[in-house]
């Protein structure tokens, strides 16, 4: 079983480096055999759930990662070479991967993810299984035995060289951690290019001479320990046998005093060498420095070697595996290169001749086929609100009213004159005084028309729903008291059984489609379900969006859920006719290298 002090500092540290962590469990016992029990917890974690259970036993019983949203009710199962992704919900992801070092199974691990939309499932499960390869790294050296402390350095170190984009970055900042955790004046690495030396990375520094005397002096205690194939200590209070020649010039030149050269071994191949330098005289390097320098020499040294290797130029590359390919392919033997490189062969032929069912895809989002705006019929201020987004209104139904304090002053005001103005023309009628009477008439008229008018503005301050529907837009239920002016559009209602999906359909696929085509509608809040879906009409205008041009597709649904809401987004499927299944996977390739290199000529 892996050491409990290198778990509790590997799993700590991965947890935190990974973005929306919530919790996690790890599960070890006896390589292949159990029983696995929880070893180790992060973040306080609650008690182990039944969805952990299922998915820790099932990733240790299949050796393969599962990926699953806690609290699905219905899981969807997705299987490929390498994982299982189940479940499609807002919920909290769970990933679980077994832990499998040396081809042996040494137990699981289970971590719950923080939903995220803009996060792929993908890319939690390649952060978990990256962590678990940095827990086989580890447990190949001792460095674990030594205590948390250079758990956590090699931990510190391993995270480094995998972090950075270039080798040169990396190997630059993994010299500079050494330096500083192990109180080195200065710390250089340097790898087998060819038949020579070259350094490669210096600590506190990113650009250097290569013909400066330290350089060269450098390499030369580099060369020296690779020549050797061993550690090399300066100045060696035990008289080795060792040639230290190299690392005494080094010393003598550049005012070193102490001098720890370590090699870089990999599958029983030297890559290079560490070079390791102090100047005080209370930091000489003893014994355990030195192997504890040897430890992470062997942890980090692959990972740099292979980054090192993918950084060189392309045709390098290219030219050194067309190369070894070649040998091969035509050389004796390798027999299950040839019959791979057949196999190959006759699955593109398949590929190229097999015919397929073609199915344009495209981001889809339902809308109600008319919506109802309701507008501010007056300048005011919102005095209640009720209604929000997502609500199901009936026709006539107040959604919210304005402030009518004033109108009713106002109304007030007029009746109290209106009844001033009737008892004047009563007394102006009872004297048969002919001028007064018409007008006393025309004053009263105009005060009942201002009534009706204050009657008609108090009732227009109710704001009601116009249909039966679902609120679209507008929610005042967190702004009251706020302003409006008349004609402001404060509400959108939709009908509930009048649907279109529109589709955005990609400017590359849009002539394969046509008017009447039939097609599938997943949407996101039923990922399980499947509705049928006709194209009725095709927009000629294109319109941009995330770098891309879409065609506006309208589409009808065969059918009209009861939870179907506006705004609801998902994927649409047209079916589209019969293509070889070689051109299915790329064609949007060929088209795009066909597009640069007209553009190119």
């Amino acid at each position: 079983m892996i050491a409990p002090s290198i778990i509790k500092v590997w799993f700590s540290h991965a947890c935190s480096q990974m973005q929306g962590v919530v919790q996690g469990r790890v599960y070890l016992g006896e390589p292949d055999t159990g029983p696995f029990n929880c070893v180790e917890v992060y973040a306080d974690a609650a008690e182990t759930s039944d969805v952990v259970r299922e998915n820790i036993s099932a990733a240790l019983k299949r050796r393969k990662s599962i990926v699953t949203r806690i609290g699905s009710a219905k899981a969807k199962q997705v299987a490929n070479a390498e994982s299982s992704v189940t479940g499609i919900d807002s919920k909290n992801l769970l990933v679980t991967s077994p832990v499998i070092i040396d081809r042996q199974l040494h137990g699981a691990v289970s971590i719950e993810f923080k939903h995220d939309p803009s996060i792929q499932n993908q890319n939690n499960l390649q952060q978990v299984e990256a962590a678990i390869n940095w827990l086989g790294m580890l447990s190949k050296t001792e460095v674990a035995t030594e205590g948390n402390q250079n758990a956590g350095l090699a931990l510190q170190v391993a995270a480094l060289a995998l972090s950075h984009e270039t080798s040169s970055s990396a190997a630059a900042a993994v010299a500079t951690e050494l330096a500083t955790r192990l109180s080195c004046e200065r710390v250089s690495i340097g790898f087998i290019e060819g038949r020579v030396v070259r350094l490669y990375a210096l600590s506190h520094s990113s650009r250097y001479e290569a013909k400066q005397n330290l350089i060269r002096h450098i390499e030369a205690a580099v060369e020296e320990s690779v020549a050797q194939k061993e550690t090399l200590v300066y100045p060696d209070a035990e008289s080795s046998p060792h040639r230290l020649q190299a690392q005494a010039d080094l010393a003598r030149n550049h005012g070193t005093e102490y001098i720890a050269t370590v090699p870089m071994v990999h599958n029983e191949n030297v890559l290079g060498a560490i070079v390791f330098e102090r100047t005080r005289q209370s930091s000489a390097f003893d014994a355990a420095t030195v192997e504890l320098c040897e430890q992470l020499a062997s942890l980090f040294a692959p990972i740099l070697e292979f980054r090192r290797l993918n950084d060189r130029p392309f045709t390098v590359r290219a030219r050194e595996s067309v190369r070894s390919s070649v040998a091969s392919l035509f050389g004796r033997g390798h027999l299950g290169i040839k019959f791979g490189s057949a196999l190959v062969v006759a699955v593109f032929l398949l590929l190229f001749f097999m015919q397929w069912e073609y199915k344009v895809s495209a981001d889809a989002v339902l809308e109600g086929t008319i919506e109802r705006v309701i507008t501010a019929p007056e300048e005011g201020y919102i005095k209640d609100a009720t209604a929000r987004p997502g609500d199901v209104v009936k026709a006539e139904q107040v959604l919210a009213s304005l402030d009518d304090r004033d109108l009713q002053l106002e109304k007030l005001k007029w009746s109290g004159k209106q009844k001033q103005i009737s008892k004047e023309y009563r007394e102006a009628l009872a004297s048969y005084e002919r001028s007064q009477i018409g007008i006393l008439r025309a004053q009263l008229d105009q005060a009942e028309v201002q009534l009706e008018i204050l009657d008609k503005k108090l009732n227009r301050t109710l704001i009601t729903a116009p249909i039966d529907g679902v609120v679209v837009s507008g929610d005042f239920t967190r702004a009251l008291g706020s302003p409006v002016e008349r004609g402001q559009i404060l509400y959108k209602v939709s009908p509930l059984d009048q649907y279109r999906v529109l589709l955005n359909v990609d400017e590359s696929d849009v002539s394969e489609i046509s008017v009447g085509m039939k097609g599938e509608l997943t949407l996101s809040a039923a990922a399980e379900d499947t509705y049928d879906i006709t194209i009725d009409r095709i927009t000629p205008v294109s319109v941009s969006g995330d770098g891309i041009n879409y065609f506006q597709v309208e589409a009808s649904l065969a059918e009209t859920p009861e939870f179907l809401r506006p705004g609801m987004q998902g994927v649409s499927k047209i079916a589209v006719g019969e293509r070889p299944l070689l051109w299915i996977w790329t064609h949007k390739m060929v088209d795009w290298l066909r597009l640069r290199i007209w553009a190119w000529w």
